[in-house]
């Protein structure tokens, strides 16, 4: 590997950090030190809403972040704050290994979701040293893999104290392979871990008098949407609403868009209203709002009836489709969803999250559900337990990491 870099120049960016040749850290606290590990940008995000549980249950505790990209440690570091040290982690070869353990010397290891490294794990636990997986997940696939290969992977995950797995499912796939039951709770997914409005009523009260509706007015929001999504949407709110009055709210993903959505808007002979007017109060004339105004969709999702997430039926790969799950919504969204895999999973698990692979496709789909409305308000009422289910994972896994510290600290 040295040669390699050596004679071509790549990866000579951290290489150092990445053979464990970190500056030996000093001790900021008398609190422990935490080391989490998260791939990259994904798993960043989860450690933030994790530290930041952690931070309320172990004020004095300081924390290192590795991530196996270079991009992820620069979000990191972006992210994080300043009094968090973020490094790249070291490639799984002993040497390395010791040299990183050396280094930081912490107090405890957690591994984000599932980037497991063998030679990693052993040393920790060799050492003593508790090792948690946070977030843990097993696809399918994955699951399929590593029951062909069990006495192998079964090695590797046996060097961990405790893991915390986002679904049932994960968790039996963990089972399956020999993971003792005692060792397992399932806590939820912490980037899915967004509180409950208050006040729900309220709310769709509001948001109702705002948009001039009633209870029983059709409401079609297409939220998150970016260039190229309109045009498949505008013929499937024509259809949709030639035979009943439906109100259609469109919420771009980037407000510097709403020029080119008016302009698309008027050559498609549509009559539009701004949000921003509506909550001046002026009277709504038309079926059609674009929403011009930032922080709205989330609590507007609470009146809609159909939801479609953006960001899917082109190459975007998707948003939170969880936000709009959490107001008892069924949502749609493209065949781009790269990622939001783990909310896919989540909803159509519960049968409440759908895939449109078109704007025909979605059109079918929402004729479905008002053919079938009784089953669908039921599915609806799957999409809000699910993502209701995330709620306090971050304090459920910190729980779960704090009683493994005390454990080694009374051990100690």
């Amino acid at each position: 590997m040295l040669v390699y870099v050596l004679l071509t120049g790549k990866h000579r960016e951290g290489l150092s950090q990445r053979m464990g040749l970190y500056k030996r850290l000093k001790r900021k606290s008398p609190g422990f030190r935490i080391w989490l590990h998260a791939a990259s940008v994904g798993e960043v995000q989860a450690a933030d809403v994790l530290i930041a549980e952690l931070r309320q249950q172990l004020p004095d505790a300081e924390y290192v972040v590795t991530t196996m990209t270079i991009h992820g440690r620069k979000i990191a570091q972006s992210q994080l704050g300043d009094d968090i040290t973020c490094l790249l982690a070291p490639l799984d070869v002993p040497g390395f290994v010791d040299l990183a353990i050396y280094n930081i010397f912490p107090d405890i290891y957690i591994c984000l979701e599932t980037e497991l490294w063998p030679t990693l794990l052993r040393r920790l636990n060799s050492r003593s040293t508790p090792v948690v997986l946070a977030n843990g997940r097993m696809s399918e696939r994955s699951a399929k893999r590593y029951l062909k290969h069990r006495w192998l992977f079964k090695k590797v995950v046996d060097n961990f104290d405790a893991l915390c797995m986002i679904s049932e499912i994960d968790k039996e796939r963990y089972l399956a392979i020999g993971v003792p039951a005692d060792q397992i709770e399932v806590t939820g997914n912490l980037k899915y871990d967004r509180q409950s409005p208050s006040d729900v009523e309220m709310i769709r009260r509001r948001y109702r008098e705002i948009i001039q509706i009633n209870e029983d007015t059709e409401v079609f929001i297409t939220g998150s949407t970016h260039t190229g999504e309109e045009e498949i949407l505008i013929p499937v709110y024509q259809a949709l609403s030639k035979d009943c009055d439906m109100v259609w709210i469109v919420a771009p993903r980037h407000l510097t868009r709403l020029g080119q959505i008016e302009e698309l808007l008027r050559q498609n002979s549509i009559e539009f209203e701004l949000f921003s007017n509506l909550t001046s109060g002026q009277q709504r004339k038309n079926a059609v709002i674009l929403v011009d105004s930032f922080g709205e969709l989330s609590e507007l999702y609470s009146i809609g009836t159909y939801i479609f997430c953006g960001g899917s039926l082109v190459e975007r790969n998707g948003h939170n489709i969880l936000e709009p799950a959490i107001w008892d919504k069924v949502v749609m969204y493209g065949p781009s969803m790269g990622d939001f895999q783990d909310a896919i999973e989540l909803l159509e698990m519960a049968d409440s999250g759908v895939q449109v692979d078109s704007g025909k496709d979605l059109f079918e789909k929402i004729s479905n559900f008002r053919e079938n409305f009784a089953e669908y308000s039921q599915a609806c009422e799957r999409a809000g337990i699910v993502a209701r289910a995330q709620q306090g994972a971050a304090r459920r896994q910190a729980r779960m990491i704090v009683s493994r510290l005390l454990d080694q600290g009374d051990q100690g």
